[in-house]
């Protein structure tokens, strides 16, 4: 069944036409298509426990059969299928790497191999065949070592040959001539830059592959991006990452707004990442530089009272087929106080109860909610989630639905106007830098199979999960329509062979002179061990070179001792004893330690790393 018409009027510098709103539309019908599909395999793998008769299931068996057929014979749904893990961390053994192993357990891969025949000429038989030795323990893709040494930089070859050299050595990405890449968690985290994202962006922009940053956010435009990426720690490279390069949701939501909404509308925004007065907002400068007029002629409030609330209520209720009432957020979360530019007050600067009941006395009567991306949560550096866009947008579509659901509007990655304003002008945007559009060759990369790998199929281009973010392979079974064609475990293993070999080398020699002072604190490992919503915060170093990171900085002295008090305050971070009053004393759950001499606990050092990690075992 179709959805209903976009509410609202067209706005009369509407770029997009018929055929797009009907594509975007058909492809809408589809995916809730592939949801029946899913609930009726799901019915019938649970027949022996439903009553149904053997008609009810083969009438079900031939439905799913049926739409499936159509879908398929139209290019609108193919059968689902695993994903290729780009395993860059294994040594060409046949065993399986970590990521590797990790995939392999929860969604099979196709493993590939250097010494694999190219894809494109095998008939049919072959490649299956192929495919099923791939998946049973061939070598990892491995890099090869040694061909440039460790500071210097790898030859710059033209394009075409990057790609001639990528297809002689199988590389499952020599048909990619174009990149869609998101930021926070697939560049960096809050912590700074991924391992291998400037190396990363270096073969870009040496080889000159047309490519995008796309972000999410709602709280900066392309200058805010380039004065993050301009930061120590999240520096991508010496100069400056060109504006043509960054498109945002915050954008993309501006873009919109300025093809939609009519003149003399009205308009309760909530903004969040400016600490400027509202003339001075980045989403009211986007806006201007679109149309100012237009802009200029629309009522914007950042703060209304009971009365007004109700009032602009009831002119939403009187216009249900040209809407006239908008509440918009600018924000990824949280929200910020700018003047009101009619009364001069301060605008709300907190999600209190009286924002939400005055926002939801406009969305229950028609009013229009326009929001920059559905992002549940943001993450922070010491792994406790700050509440996302998606959040409040999740509270308020439970208000409007049923009759209300189809006037949200979510202009970013996964959601349904993103399709247009934000992907496709991605994709403009990597044609003007020269490349030809084909979508087949563009490829999305990012750590979200609700945003990044949806918009990736929305626009019908291939698609990357990294699992340097939000999510792992392991959670696709959760999102069954939004399949990644490849996986990896960071943007590093994006690299052809000859630069991934040159980033390993430098980051073997940076680890093996990496300190146990830069670890991370106990009580961040802790907490990384029962994260539920962030992948990057699941640590990899073991227990045992955090207590020693732990030691050896409390070990002021250098005597090979610390302290019982700062033993005990160690359990109480990594949550295993109650912390110690400051200036008192107390002992490790236990005992005062297992080696413990004048109240003082022995250095890590004087036991081999079995015995330490007993000890930790016993701890927890």
């Amino acid at each position: 069944t179709p959805s209903p018409p976009l509410q609202g009027p067209v706005s009369h510098r509407s770029a997009m036409d018929d055929s797009q709103t009907k594509w975007v539309r058909a492809h809408e019908a589809v995916r809730g298509a592939i949801g029946v599909l899913e609930e009726v395999a799901a019915a019938l793998e649970q027949r022996r426990r439903t009553p149904l008769s053997e008609a009810t299931v083969t009438a079900m068996v031939q439905l799913r059969e049926h739409v499936q057929d159509q879908a398929q014979a139209l290019e609108l749904w193919a059968p689902p299928r695993a994903p290729t893990c780009l395993d860059r961390s294994g040594s060409g053994s046949g065993s399986l790497s970590a990521l590797g192993a990790h995939a392999h357990a929860h969604a099979p891969c196709r493993r590939l191999s250097p010494a694999a025949p190219d894809p494109g000429g095998d008939e049919p038989k072959a490649r299956s065949a192929r495919d099923d030795g791939l998946r049973e323990s061939l070598p990892a893709l491995s890099p090869r070592a040694g061909e440039f040494p460790v500071g210097g930089a790898p030859s710059r070859p033209t394009v075409p040959e990057a790609a001639a050299a990528g297809k002689a050595q199988h590389w499952p990405l020599a048909a990619i001539s174009a990149y869609i890449i998101d930021l926070d968690g697939t560049m960096y985290t809050p912590t700074g830059r991924i391992e291998g994202a400037d190396t990363f962006y270096s073969y870009l922009a040496h080889q000159r592959i047309p490519h995008v940053f796309c972000s999410n956010t709602g709280a900066k435009g392309a200058p805010g991006v380039q004065a993050k990426l301009a930061k120590n720690g999240f520096m991508l490279q010496a100069a400056p990452v060109p504006a043509a390069h960054i498109y945002t949701a915050a954008q993309a939501q501006c873009d919109y707004m300025v093809e939609r909404l009519p003149p003399q509308a009205r308009v309760f925004v909530f903004a969040g990442g400016a600490e400027e007065v509202l003339s001075d907002s980045f989403w009211l400068k986007e806006l201007r530089e679109r149309d100012a007029p237009l802009v200029d002629s629309w009522n914007i409030r950042t703060r209304l009272s009971e009365l007004e609330a109700k009032e602009w209520a009831a002119v939403a209720s009187a216009h249900p087929h040209m809407q006239q009432v908008f509440v918009v957020l600018f924000s990824d979360g949280s929200i910020k106080g700018n003047v009101d530019p009619t009364t001069g007050e301060e605008g709300f600067a907190d999600w209190s109860f009286d924002v939400i009941k005055k926002a939801a006395y406009l969305l229950s009567h028609g009013a229009e909610f326009i929001c920059s991306a559905e992002d549940a949560f943001n993450p922070q550096p010491d792994a406790f989630p700050l509440p996302g866009p998606g959040m409040i947008a999740a509270m308020f579509r439970k208000l409007v639905y049923p009759l209300g659901k189809e006037r949200f509007r979510v202009c970013g990655k996964g959601g349904r106007e993103g399709a247009t304003y934000l992907l496709e002008r991605a994709i403009a945007m990597l044609r003007a830098q020269g490349h030809s559009g084909r979508r087949e060759e563009i490829l999305i990369v990012g750590d979200r199979f609700d945003t990044d790998i949806r918009a990736g199929v929305q626009a019908a281009i291939r698609t990357c999960l990294v699992e340097s973010g939000c999510h792992c392979a392991a959670l696709q079974k959760h999102y069954p329509a939004d399949r990644a064609e490849f996986v990896a475990s960071s943007v590093a293993e994006l690299l052809p062979p000859s630069w991934y070999a040159h980033f390993r080398a430098v980051a073997d020699l940076n680890r093996r002179t990496k300190s146990f002072a830069g670890a991370p604190g106990l009580q961040t490992w802790m907490l990384g061990q029962g994260n539920l919503v962030y992948q990057a915060c699941h640590p990899s170093d073991s227990l045992v070179l955090q207590l020693r990171s732990y030691f050896y900085a409390k070990d002021v002295r250098k005597r090979g001792l610390i302290s019982t008090e700062d033993a005990a305050l160690g359990l109480a971070q990594l949550g295993l004893a109650p912390t110690t009053p400051r200036g008192g004393s107390a002992t490790p759950r236990g005992g005062g330690g297992s080696r413990g001499v004048g109240g003082s606990v022995c250095s890590p050092r004087a036991a081999d790393s079995h015995a330490v990690e007993d000890a930790a075992q016993r701890a927890a």
